[in-house]
């Protein structure tokens, strides 16, 4: 990437797949967003560039990339794909320039403790986020890439409808709305979204499902 290109990217500001890090003082949140990238769609991470887009550059890009990959290598699990390379902006200064690719066995964990389970982080607009259980079970299934049976009953039907009114509902208003514990109702959350009948928007704090195809039950509604 020459330097007019790194401009028109910078232009474009901060967003789903596009992330700014002035300096790696603190590699570990710079590991976070990448491998936010990775579970979601894959990005693309500029160090040396200021959250107001000017492009500071980092005058040791070389030991900053060094301290990244090392905290790569050793927070993060399984591993992710990425490449890395400089973009000079003037004699003494480059910008250092990850692309992440997103990845084909979703989630990888960012490990505070390399001896401990780690937390899964995703992609929301301009945030990383840590993904919840059933974001974390939905990206494990999907890339299990098995079919799951799925059984459309009365508390599907409620949460349908529920849908059909509101446009989306999340884990707690399922719950609200039938009485099932958590555990159940994040099941067949996880389940209709596998099915592609339900499609999920994760958030910061909650997860947004709406639906993904007709329903029999829209289908009937609709003809009435």
């Amino acid at each position: 990437m020459e330097l007019r290109e790194l401009e028109d990217l910078v232009r474009q500001g901060e967003g789903q797949e596009l992330e700014f890090k002035l300096k790696a003082s603190f590699p570990e949140k710079i590991v976070k967003e990448m491998v936010a990238f990775a579970n979601s769609n894959g990005g693309q991470l500029l160090v040396g560039v200021d959250d107001d887009q000017r492009i500071a550059g980092l005058k040791f890009a070389e030991e900053e990339r060094f301290v990244v990959e090392k905290a790569i290598k050793t927070h993060v699990k399984p591993n992710i794909k990425y490449q890395s390379h400089f973009i000079p902006i003037n004699r003494k200064r480059s910008v250092l320039h990850f692309k992440v690719f997103e990845n084909r066995k979703k989630p990888s964990y960012y490990l505070e403790d390399p001896n401990k389970r780690g937390k899964a982080y995703v992609r929301v607009n301009d945030r990383s986020v840590q993904a919840s259980r059933e974001m974390v079970e939905i990206m494990r299934r999907k890339s299990m890439k098995k079919s799951y049976p799925v059984q459309v009953g009365e508390k599907e039907q409620i949460l349908f409808q529920f849908i059909e009114s509101h446009g989306k509902a999340t884990l707690f208003d399922f719950m609200e709305k039938t009485g099932l514990p958590r555990y159940k109702a994040s099941q067949i959350l996880v389940r209709l979204v596998i099915s592609n009948i339900l499609k999920v928007s994760p958030g910061e704090g909650t997860d947004y499902f709406s639906m993904k195809i007709a329903t029999e039950y829209e289908g009937e509604n609709k003809s009435r």
